[in-house]
């Protein structure tokens, strides 16, 4: 019994771990996200 929850607690360790993993990945693509250029746009108005 003992050695069945420890292999749930490991299961779970590693899907922390991957989704930490996801969200740390996209974070990073968010804080490289370069929106378009809106000056032009805001000149003309």
């Amino acid at each position: 019994m003992a050695g069945i929850i420890n292999r749930i607690i490991e299961l779970m360790g590693w899907v922390v771990l991957g989704v930490s993993a996801v969200l740390l990945i996209f974070a990073s693509h968010i804080d490289n996200y370069h929106p378009p250029e809106q000056s032009i746009v805001t000149q003309k108005k």
